[in-house]
């Protein structure tokens, strides 16, 4: 496998480029398609947000892949010093540009939660001020390693299912935490049919 594709592909897995913001194809112009070709392609094209067949192993690299999706949302994409502002008491921070609008992070979002669970995400959790995408200024989620998870189907149809999993406490803390996760089947591809802020 290409090397370059290899870096991209992590890159974009760990949140550090936004797929949709082209950054992976700009400035890495080397002559290769590669980088240009996962840029383009990215938004459910490969990997975990085109899994059709929901098994107990299939589900984790999802939630995984779910996660990270909205960790980047919820630190508000890759500003590091976010711009600020106070609205109705409440101090804010705008999201960076690939998440500027609400379209862009419902697109974004949707790339691993069904449009009702998108949509109420970004209708409770966002507030769009003069234009542009902002959230309250704290820090939210948890730490729990879904990537060690392990899961149980609780039940499954044709365009919905059930799981269950056992996700582990960071530095193995206490007790695995049991997480309920609903999906649904969206035009051929599973997608978690819960809010992210009320799975993570």
């Amino acid at each position: 496998m290409n090397k370059k594709w290899m870096t991209g592909s992590l890159a974009l897995a760990l949140g550090l480029v936004s797929a949709g913001s082209g950054a992976m194809g700009a400035g890495a112009d080397t002559g290769s398609t590669a980088i240009k070709t996962v840029a383009v392609s990215v938004p459910g094209k490969e990997g975990p947000a085109t899994i059709n067949n929901l098994t107990v192993k299939s589900i984790i690299p999802l939630v995984v892949h779910a996660k990270k999706l909205y960790t980047y949302a919820s630190r508000s994409g890759n500003v590091y010093n976010p711009e600020t502002f106070v609205y109705n008491g409440t101090n804010y921070r705008f999201l960076s540009s690939d998440l500027g609008t609400k379209q862009q992070l419902m697109n974004y979002i949707k790339r691993a939660y069904t449009h009702n669970a998108a949509a109420f995400y970004v209708q409770t959790q966002f507030l769009e001020y003069k234009g542009r995408m902002a959230q309250v200024n704290a820090d939210v989620g948890n730490a729990l390693q879904y990537d060690k998870a392990t899961a149980i189907m609780v039940s499954k149809t044709a365009t919905t299912a059930v799981f269950e999993l056992s996700v582990p406490q960071p530095d193995g803390q206490g007790a695995n935490e049991m997480v309920v996760v609903k999906l649904k089947k969206v035009n051929g591809y599973w997608r978690i049919d819960m809010s992210p802020d009320t799975l993570f």
